[in-house]
């Protein structure tokens, strides 16, 4: 995790440093987008840059163009490399530094050796480290082992010699520290972490520190205070949690080798260093942070450690918090880095770039927890819920968008803070799951060891963080800081969605148009949601379909102090969804029933019409689900979350699979007909007018949700009022047809990873690597709008001047050659009024097809950020795209009298431009700058049409 969000940092901020190296004008491109440099939000500015992206991407590239790419991917491969480089020196610095001397110079008898070697033997450190002496060291009575896990060395300090006959037992608690060190493989993981870190430090932070400190001496130099910068804040505590993380991986491995060293044989009294606590709340508090930061545990974490081993089994919150920071801020690195040269990547690249974040999160988090069971299972100590352990992961992810501004901006909190819970929520979950399902499996499983039941665990857990990170580094982030969608855009991306040649109802109307709706797309816009769901409930129903297990299980090394918790039966679980999956069937027939008696004419079968269908249809897949997972959670016991989550997804394939039955043969029973008349297979999935992987996404996560809350509900019924555990009416397990149904279940889970699978991939495809820049700004312009907030005047007039002077002056003065041509063209039109038509033609066909220009002009470059400006804009493209389309049909029609009202269209189109021109200058004018390149045309001439 550490040397991945190094490398992630690296590359931004070294962007970051060379971006503002360079003359570029990045802040004239956003004044020109509309952009008020004072809007310290988040989604005000995205919008207007999305909105406008083409225009945007060529202003970027044009006047602040992105440093070589090759500088920015060599820099984390010249951090790499100097850390490699470090890596191996530090070995050579640490013995010249101490002055070490070989162990014979020390040992001329070679009794000292001798005991090494035996200690070597008798731990199966084979073959025995090097052995060096520092005799400088005198004031010390430790050693230190350095170099490589291959190649170790132990450098015995000369106070430690000194004590070997006068405390023998410290001497050999000492060494076999060092040796456990070498067991552990704790050497290359240590020094390639200190490595790395120095590595960083030289390379990336201090050419960041130093650019910092010159952007604000040429502040202090102007006479202006800077504000806190948030990018130096961002990189300062992104040190901050490296550095924490770091030094509880030091700590750790600490107190790991204690404890090797202990099960060898070492006295823990070798570790009875008393020191004094600290007095007072406050100092004791203070001396708690203060160990945060240690890369040594102290004396009294160490003993503490050895007395009871406990706490180490235990999932710290520190390093949930801290991973659950990283996992998110490293993908918003890399969308950081990415964006200035490839701004159109699809969400399948976002996908891969989290799958890197979703297993770091997967190893360190999960793993943690399925220690924690595994420890309470082998010592008959409770088994905790996880659930506080995962909601400080979730608070970790949380944060980080907050640090990285990524969703609020300038600003320190988002639009909407009470999103940030989501996370937490999401965390918390995950904790719960994944502690419930080490649990499930340690009681179940008959293997010698865990370790395939964990590998199971964790792919589950990974295939969900990675659709969760992928949510909410893209869309829960946007949701948090203000995203809006506009009811008349989202009717008319509702319409294209679903087409309809004669629509019915309004759209706008209809609520939920600019939540809901939203929200049920973005989940259906995650490829991998529907497989990562499937994972969460086919894993537990493989352990379960195992069957409960007597006795002590294989994979205990001894026979446990308490039994295993009971587990039910698995009907008990299937019986819910398979009468779950019963009632959405006849949910979704009567669904069809009900839809078929408002069946309006074929061309009107879109719209609202196939929306209410689709909404109908959710409905009756998620309500069984919900009441099969309730029925569940009430009777799985202990392990509630995993029942109600088979039972509601058992009920929701089975309702699939209707839903896909009746819509591959609708038609074919005249009651039940809905979008077809006639009768013939058509797959689900191949209707132009039925969203069947919108339809699958959805169902299966709000299947999983509605789970997860019943799961959460019967819980907390549960601590209120305990009922009595139900039992089986059999003493022992159910032996009788096993095959059949572990047969039946493993047919299930082929079915459901199989559909869920091939949906992920299919949508990958579709998805693709880049999208078409253009039509995500009309999408974005259409449903999002480009927001025109009030800005003062002396605001307003530089974002008309970026507008004008970094590209605004090369349309206009295409319009200017335009105008020209035509009046060129007029001119010679009024001196031969009876020439041919084929002359008529030559004349005047390439004049309209030059007007074709303006008509993209608001693609290709940004609308005016005044809005009278802008009326006159839009006017004069309304007008040249009017004129240039009746301009063609009347030079093929050959009708004289249209050609001239489309020549006055294009001479309206022309009278705009100069009203435009006019208008800016005097905007420029009165704000003390200069006016425009062409002088402003005056009366008539200037009087811009904008009916």
């Amino acid at each position: 995790m550490l040397s991945f969000l190094l490398l992630t940092a690296s590359g931004s901020m070294i962007l970051t440093v060379f971006r503002g190296l360079s003359d570029g004008d990045l802040e004239g491109c956003r004044l020109a987008a509309g952009i008020d440099p004072d809007d310290q939000g988040f989604w005000g500015p995205t919008t207007r840059i999305t909105g406008q992206a083409v225009a945007f991407r060529y202003c970027v590239s044009k006047w602040a163009p992105a440093p070589p790419g090759w500088q920015i991917v060599g820099w984390p491969l010249l951090l790499t490399v100097s850390a490699g480089l470090i890596f191996y020196a530090l070995p050579l610095w640490k013995a010249r530094r101490s002055r070490v001397v070989s162990l014979e110079s020390v040992d001329a008898d070679g009794e000292l050796r001798a005991l090494l070697a035996e200690l070597a033997a008798t731990t199966g450190v084979v073959p025995m480290p090097k052995m060096v002496v520092a005799p400088g060291a005198v004031s010390s009575t430790g050693a230190v082992v350095f170099g490589r896990t291959r190649r170790p060395v132990v450098c015995l300090h000369g106070g430690l010699l000194t004590i070997r006959r006068s405390d023998p037992e410290r001497f050999r608690a000492v060494l076999l520290h060092e040796l456990a060190h070498v067991a552990n493989r704790d050497i290359t993981l240590t020094y390639a972490t200190v490595a790395m870190w120095r590595s960083f430090l030289a390379v990336v932070l201090l050419p960041y520190v130093l650019w910092q400190c010159y952007w604000i001496y040429g502040f202090l130099a102007d006479g202006i205070v800077p504000s806190l910068d948030r990018g130096m804040l961002l990189a300062a505590v992104m040190v901050a949690l490296v550095y924490l993380a770091r030094s509880d991986t030091l700590r750790s491995r600490e107190v790991y080798a204690d404890l090797t060293a202990v099960r060898w044989g070492a006295d823990p009294h070798g570790w009875a260093v008393t020191a004094a606590p600290p007095g007072g709340s406050v100092r004791r508090a203070l001396a708690s942070f203060l160990d945060l930061w240690r890369t040594h545990p102290t004396w009294g974490l160490r003993q503490g450690a050895l007395a009871d081993p406990a706490p180490l089994f235990r999932a710290a919150v520190l390093p949930l918090f801290l991973t659950g920071v990283l996992a998110v801020m490293t993908p918003l690195q890399l969308v950081y880095q990415l964006a200035p040269y490839y701004p159109n990547v699809s969400s399948s690249v976002f996908q891969v770039m989290v799958l890197i974040p979703a297993a770091l999160v997967t190893g360190v988090a999960g793993v943690a927890l399925w220690r924690v069971v595994a420890y309470a299972v082998l010592t008959g100590g409770r088994v905790p819920t996880g659930m506080w352990a995962g909601a400080w992961l979730g608070a970790g992810m949380a944060v980080g968008p907050v640090l990285h501004g990524y969703g609020t901006g300038w600003a320190w909190l988002p639009v909407r803070p009470q999103v940030l819970l989501v996370p937490v929520a999401v965390g918390a979950a995950f904790g719960w799951w994944t502690t419930q399902c080490a649990h499930l499996w340690a009681s179940t499983w008959r293997g010698r060891t865990l370790r395939p039941a964990l590998l199971l665990g964790l792919v589950a857990v990974f295939l969900a963080m990675a659709s969760w990170l992928l949510w909410w580094s893209l869309i829960g982030t946007v949701w948090a800081g203000g995203f809006t969608v506009h009811a008349d855009g989202m009717a008319q991306s509702l319409l294209e969605w679903l087409p309809s040649a004669a629509p019915v109802g309004d759209p706008r109307r209809l609520p939920g148009i600019t939540t809901v709706i939203p929200l049920l797309q973005q989940t259906a816009g995650t490829p991998l949601s529907a497989l990562s769901v499937t994972a969460l409930w086919v894993v537990p129903l493989i352990a379960w379909a195992a069957g409960p297990m007597m006795g002590t299980p294989r994979w205990a090394p001894a026979p446990l102090p308490l039994p295993v918790d009971p587990v039910v039966p698995l009907r008990w679980l299937l019986r819910p969804g398979l009468l779950g999956g019963a009632l959405a069937g006849i949910a979704l027939a009567g669904v069809q029933a009900y839809v078929h008696t408002g069946q309006p004419v074929p061309d009107a079968r879109g719209g609202m019409y196939a929306l209410r269908y689709v909404g109908l249809l959710l409905l009756a897949l998620t309500v069984p689900s919900t009441l099969a997972a309730a029925r569940a959670s009430a009777v799985a016991g202990r392990f509630r979350l995993h029942g109600s989550l088979i039972a509601a997804q058992t009920a929701t394939l089975l309702g699939l699979t209707a839903m896909t039955v009746l819509v591959s043969l609708d038609g074919c029973v005249g009651p039940l007909s809905v979008l077809h008349d006639s009768c013939a297979w058509r797959p689900a999935w191949a209707q132009p007018l039925f969203p069947f992987a919108f339809l699958l996404d959805n169902a299966v996560v709000l299947g999983a949700l509605t789970a997860t809350a019943a799961a959460a509900a019967a819980a907390a019924l549960h601590r209120v009022r305990p009922s009595l555990p139900r039992t089986s009416d059999r003493s022992g397990p159910r032996t009788r047809g096993i095959h059949a149904r572990r047969f039946a279940v493993g047919l299930l889970c082929v079915v459901a990873v199989g559909a869920s699978a091939t949906t992920g991939a299919y949508q990958l495809r579709q998805f693709g690597i880049f999208t078409d820049l253009t039509m995500g700004q009309r999408k974005s312009a259409q449903q999002f709008g480009l927001p025109d907030t009030p800005v003062p005047d002396k605001t307003r007039m530089y974002q008309v001047h970026a507008w004008y002077w970094l590209g605004g002056i090369d349309l206009l003065d295409l319009t200017t050659s335009y105008t020209k041509d035509l009046v060129t063209a007029g001119r010679g039109a009024d001196d031969a009024p009876n020439e041919p038509w084929d002359s008529r033609d030559q004349r005047f066909r390439p004049v309209c097809t030059s007007w074709r220009s303006p008509t993209v002009f608001e693609v290709v470059w940004f609308q005016v950020p005044d809005p009278s400006v802008q009326a006159d804009w839009k006017a004069l493209r309304t007008h040249a795209e009017r004129g240039t389309k009746r301009c063609m049909q009347a030079l093929d029609s050959h009708d004289l009298s249209a050609l001239r009202n489309a020549l006055g269209d294009l001479a309206a189109a022309a009278r705009c431009a100069s009203s435009v021109n006019a208008r800016i200058d005097a905007i420029l004018r009165d704000g003390g700058r200069r006016g425009t390149a062409r002088a402003p045309l005056t009366g008539t001439g200037a009087i811009c049409d904008r009916a």
